[in-house]
């Protein structure tokens, strides 16, 4: 008969029988594959290859991965340079080169805009104004003020009525050219002044009101006036 275990060893056999498949179920079928775990780092960088690059189809961006790149926001810390010298070539209040000298009117059809220029060569009043585009009506050239109306009309049209005329030339037809304010006809104004710069007119150098009067008391008969294209 098998001696009886005493009770210090039977509770060591309990806690090997407890024990065993703890272990057997840590114990791996297969080898064991070594993981490293690199540490936690919040940057982020992300190399895109170069075989991912599509090239930039005309007008349009380049894509990287099927994807638009996007600019982030730009910020200027220096001022722009400043335009180039003949910038002001297209400024209309630019007085044409080689249109004389000395007290006159400068009347400039490209650029519907007419100069007041005192003895000294000096501008001292620009205006845009309304006239004609046409190589006549008047022709370009020197002229004077030979006659000045403060009330008139039209000729062909006596509905059409004006102030503050300062002739200076004669047109193809027979008629007068001169400075004026905008006529009216039944009341009206035949333009706006926000048209002034337009050429609008038969062959007369429209006016804004005020510019009219101002260059009525400027310019006397016999004031030269220079016409350019």
């Amino acid at each position: 008969m098998p001696a009886k275990l005493g009770l210090s060893a039977a509770a060591c056999a309990c806690v090997l029988l407890l024990s065993a498949p703890a272990l057997a179920q840590d114990t791996p079928t297969e080898p064991s594959t070594t993981t490293t775990v690199a540490p936690t780092d919040t940057s982020t960088t992300t190399t895109i290859p170069a075989a991912q690059l599509t090239p930039a189809p005309l007008g349009g961006p380049a894509v990287a991965g099927g994807q638009t790149p996007v600019r982030g926001t730009q910020l200027q810390i220096t001022p722009p340079p400043l335009p180039p010298a003949d910038a002001a070539a297209g400024d209309p209040f630019l007085l044409p080169a080689n249109s004389g000298s000395g007290r006159r009117a400068v009347y400039s059809k490209s650029q519907q805009t007419v100069w007041a220029i005192d003895d000294n060569n000096v501008v001292i009043k620009a205006h845009r104004v309304s006239g004609r585009q046409d190589p006549l009506h008047p022709s370009p050239g020197v002229y004077q003020v030979w006659s000045r109306s403060r009330f008139t009309f039209a000729i062909n049209n006596p509905s059409i009525t004006w102030g503050y005329m300062i002739r200076f030339a004669t047109g193809g037809n027979g008629g007068n050219i001169g400075f004026h304010d905008i006529p009216y006809q039944y009341g009206n104004p035949v333009q706006s002044i926000a048209q002034l710069g337009q050429a609008l007119s038969g062959g007369c150098v429209r006016q804004a009101a005020d510019d009219a009067i101002w260059m009525w008391n400027w310019a006397d008969i016999g004031t030269v006036v220079v016409v350019t294209p």
